[in-house]
């Protein structure tokens, strides 16, 4: 396997440290230019927002909707319309500028933990990859990743059934589980590179615990919402059956504010693994959505509760549950 974490270091010289003491001097300066501007004409501070949201119809209005059996898309977009649709940002209203299904492929992150103590067996964990191989649309990749004190490559991104089916052999337990560290290091590595991809799904396999990771909670799930990075799970059984833990949420609560807050779905690992992966890919052809805004009225420097409403009672909204705050 190869390993993820970054192990380039850099070494300053004198020559190196006058030029990056100039450059901060013109930053700073430039800065200021630029942050006095901001402050005569506000409009200059606007920024586009692109929030990603899944859309699905459900004919009897009465009864959630089912977990399949989704419209054809050309049938999606005569029904689903920007005004049929409000949003509000932390409560203020915003006009829609755009809204459209989005068919860009996807890239897909299966993230495994492979701790020593996980309540689950790499057999189960090899079928979650191999699920993949069948599911997966033209243009669409997927990587996998194993973590346990460092996250590590199993199979590079792929479109090659064989590949995905293969993983097995490539699969320990051993070692704690760095969750917070191993998606801290797959979103600078893997995810931040792929920003020309609106599409960049992270399907993390655990219970959801963490021990001992220097990155914290919060960071990591601002960062997810920031870069519109959506997370799905597949629940392995809490190994701490609900133990309270320090200044880090529960297992089972971690799993639910990375789905919720970023737009993702929990599935069990005990459930049917192809079945949820299927859903997973078929929610990425055919259920996603880009819909585009320029946010007024709020302060970007706060995080920020989203909520979409649609005046069609048939039309289902799933969206991530809220802007992290914006560091100028």
């Amino acid at each position: 396997m190869k390993s993820l974490l970054r192990t380039d270091q850099y070494k300053p010289t004198m020559v190196g440290f006058c030029l990056s003491a100039a450059v901060a001097l013109i930053v700073l300066v430039l800065g200021s230019v630029v942050w006095a501007q901001a402050g005569r004409n506000t409009s200059s501070a606007r920024r586009t927002t692109i929030l990603p949201l899944f859309v699905r119809f459900s004919e009897d209005t009465s009864k959630p909707p089912p977990l399949l059996g989704t419209p054809k898309q050309e049938e999606v977009e005569k029904i689903l319309t920007r005004d049929k649709i409000e949003l509000f940002d932390n409560g203020v209203f915003q006009k829609i500028e755009s809204l459209a299904p989005d068919p860009s492929p996807a890239r897909i992150v299966v993230v495994l933990d492979n701790s020593a103590t996980l309540q689950t067996d790499v057999k189960k964990l090899a079928a979650i990859p191999a699920a993949f191989a069948p599911e997966i649309y033209e243009g669409d990749k997927v990587m996998v990743v194993g973590y346990d004190l460092k996250p590590e490559i199993i199979t590079e991104f792929t479109d090659k059934p064989e590949d995905l089916q293969n993983t097995l052999s490539l699969l320990r337990k051993t070692d704690s589980p760095h969750l917070f560290e191993a998606l801290d290091v797959v979103m600078e590595d893997v995810m931040r590179p792929l920003i020309g991809y609106s599409k960049r799904i992270i399907v993390l396999v655990s219970d959801g615990l963490d021990r001992d990771s220097k990155v914290k909670f919060d960071r990591i799930l601002s960062t997810l919402q920031d870069e519109n990075i959506t997370v799905y799970a597949i629940q392995v059984k809490d190994r701490t059956r609900g133990a309270l833990r320090k200044d880090v949420p529960k297992p089972v609560d971690c799993l639910e504010q990375l789905t919720v807050g970023t737009g993702g779905k929990i599935y069990s690992i005990d459930g049917d693994i192809k079945q949820a992966v299927k859903e997973i890919c078929d929610e990425q052809r055919n259920e996603r959505y880009q819909l585009t805004y320029y946010p007024e009225g709020i302060n970007p420097i706060n995080k920020r509760h989203l909520l979409l409403t649609s005046y069609d009672s048939s039309v289902v909204l799933r969206f991530k549950g809220s802007h992290p705050p914006h560091r100028y």
